[in-house]
């Protein structure tokens, strides 16, 4: 399989603003305001961002501890980036047929300083065009939570490829997934669901359209 990278251009605004206030109970090695570990380039979300940190304490935990480590999320718009194929050396737009893609930026020795997230707003939005807004909030919230606190945390809080958190394998069951697991313990604690199988069918649009 040939290998993907997502290369970044963004003018992106840090998420630190909200948030100055909070701080850990032990000294922290790096503040919010030095190096944010969550920046975004769009407003909405921000927004959704701003949602998790309010009501899930293990969203905030873990985004303290990952700004202790000096790492950080990237979360992105698909216009903001450009895939590689490193085998063919060629660059492609991001897939506009996929909701969301978590992408670990590695060095040569597997080391892991920064994730970036890609949510694609435009097909979400084609997606939810007679949806209502609490419930396009509440599935951007969900996706964030599997993207960012499921798959990018634990990579940054090992800062190396052997931190991945991965998504069910064949047969097994998806609640036993260790990204899926991550993602329930945050929807727990907004009362999003819990999220019982692989694919979109956690979110309320699937359950809008069956």
């Amino acid at each position: 399989m040939a290998y993907r990278h997502l290369r970044v251009g963004l003018a992106a605004a840090a998420l630190a603003a909200a948030f100055a206030t909070a701080v850990s109970a032990q000294q922290p090695r790096w503040t919010w305001l030095d190096r944010p570990p969550l920046v975004v380039d769009h407003p909405v979300l921000a927004r959704s961002a701003a949602r998790l940190y309010a009501g899930s304490p293990r969203w905030r935990e873990a985004l303290h501890a990952v700004a202790d480590t000096g790492r950080r999320v990237v979360l992105v718009t698909p216009d903001k980036i450009r895939v590689r194929d490193a085998d063919a050396g060629t660059e492609t737009p991001f897939d506009p047929d996929v909701i969301a893609e978590a992408q670990a930026i590695a060095d040569d020795w597997s080391r892991v300083d920064t994730v970036v997230v890609v949510i694609n707003l435009p097909l979400l939005d084609r997606l939810y065009t007679d949806a209502t807004a609490r419930d396009l909030e509440a599935d951007l919230d969900r996706i964030l939570a599997h993207e960012v606190y499921g798959h990018a945390v634990p990579y940054l809080l090992a800062g190396h490829l052997s931190g991945k958190c991965a998504d069910p394998l064949p047969g097994q069951r998806a609640t036993e997934a260790c990204a899926i697991k991550r993602e329930n313990a945050v929807r727990s604690e907004l009362r999003l669901g819990e999220r019982r199988e692989y694919g979109l069918e956690g979110l309320a649009m699937t359950r809008r359209y069956r």
